[in-house]
């Protein structure tokens, strides 16, 4: 029995008409998703003074990894465009680059800005406009209770200082210990003082001793001579590169000696690097691997990096950071299926669940009632004649107090 052609042709016409026009309305009507394309934003600082130590590193791992996305055949088919604005760490210039790529650039996900005020400022506009957002503040008040659109790509500072208080009293037995914090007065430097405030009281420990320094300062002699003649026996310090080590070349020349403890974004390589062997006392805690560790995670990124990049012989943790970056909105897009929405993307994201990175840092969750992925640091010592941190624990979760 035949069947007619031009009816059956003409069906087949109308529905690769319909699919078509279906594809095309989802497209423009999704911000930030074409039916070839999927577009990101990031703001960070590229000019300013978290520039060279952060986020300049760590955008550039961003390209590399989305690089080698696209070349092996995107996410569903879909290309990933980045679009990014330096904040030049400033709060106004953070709010103007939001606009840009919410409003102008129309990106579906965002991560950012440079520093956490900086992004304190942007998330209201991210809840309101329901962009979701890879929020990158250590603040644990901006995730508990969890907040729709907003993520961390962190650890909590918080969780670090409990880890570093934990390795003082427990693994080192240090009995009253006096213990001084030297932080920038800013949003995260008032976060690590507060949170090593409240474990000088978990540990019944004596006062602890507040010391501020200037980010952008070169001089810091008082505060030195101030702590040298307290004579703390740690020194925790919460800052960047540039502040921590021209802070221990200070305490070097004056012969302040005593155990400093840099978190997070100082315990990178650069520090030994640049304050030589003022560095020698230095230990740290970091959420994120080095580029020589020998984890098979570290491994492919190096043979990716030097594919794209063959003279490269080194990177920071902070390139580590937005290599780990890239793999949450890799996988939130590849959880989120081929039809991306802000919703479908926030439940990708909240599907990345035990995942194991192969040692670029710990176990990593998100959950709906959970939007920090990491939970897991180490403790360093810094080897000044390597010029590298050296692990002195495993990976490890903060304690829990009552």
């Amino acid at each position: 029995m035949k069947f007619p052609k031009k009816p059956f042709a003409m069906v087949i016409l109308s529905l690769f008409i319909f699919f078509y026009i279906y594809i095309e309305a989802y497209s423009s009507s999704v911000r930030g998703v074409t039916d070839k394309t999927v577009k990101i934003g990031i703001i960070a600082d590229l000019t300013g003074p978290a520039a060279g130590g952060i986020w300049i590193p760590c955008v550039e791992a961003m390209r590399c990894y989305i690089r080698n996305v696209n070349e092996n055949g995107g996410i569903h088919g879909r290309k990933i465009l980045t679009v990014i604005e330096d904040d030049r760490y400033s709060i106004p210039m953070a709010l103007s680059a939001f606009k840009k790529v919410v409003f102008r650039d129309r990106v579906l996900l965002l991560m950012g800005a440079s520093g956490v005020g900086h992004t304190h400022s942007i998330i209201p506009l991210a809840e309101k406009n329901e962009v979701a957002m890879i929020a990158v503040t250590n603040d644990s008040r901006y995730f508990n209770p969890v907040r729709k659109y907003i993520f961390s790509p962190l650890p909590f500072y918080e969780d670090q200082v409990k880890l570093i208080f934990e390795y003082i009293f427990k693994d080192l037995q240090a009995k009253k210990p006096s213990i001084a914090i030297v932080y920038p007065d800013v949003a995260a430097g008032r976060v690590c003082r507060d949170a090593c405030r409240e474990m000088t009281k978990v540990y019944n420990n004596k006062n602890l001793i507040d010391t501020i320094i200037s980010t952008g300062s070169v001089d810091f002699t008082s505060q030195v001579l101030h702590l040298k003649r307290l004579k703390p026996d740690y020194v925790i310090m919460y800052g960047y590169v540039g502040s921590t080590s021209g802070f221990l070349r200070d305490a070097y020349k004056f012969k302040f000696k005593t155990n400093f403890i840099a978190i997070q974004y100082a315990c990178v390589d650069d520090t030994i690097r640049i304050a030589g062997v003022a560095a020698k006392d230095l230990m740290g805690i970091n959420c994120f691997s080095s580029w020589n560790d020998n984890c098979s995670g570290m491994v492919e990124l190096r043979k990716i990096v030097l594919k794209y990049h063959p003279e490269t012989t080194w990177k920071n943790r902070t390139y580590t950071q937005g290599w780990f970056a890239s793999i949450l909105f890799h996988n939130a897009f590849k959880n989120a299926g081929r039809e991306l929405t802000t919703d479908t993307v926030i439940q990708g994201l909240e599907r990345i669940n035990n995942f194991d990175t192969n040692g670029i840092c710990g176990i990593v969750s998100y959950g709906p009632n959970d939007h920090k992925p990491i939970d897991y640091s180490r403790l360093y010592k810094a080897d000044i004649e390597k010029k590298q941190f050296i692990p002195i624990t495993d990976w490890r979760k903060p304690p829990k107090f009552n």
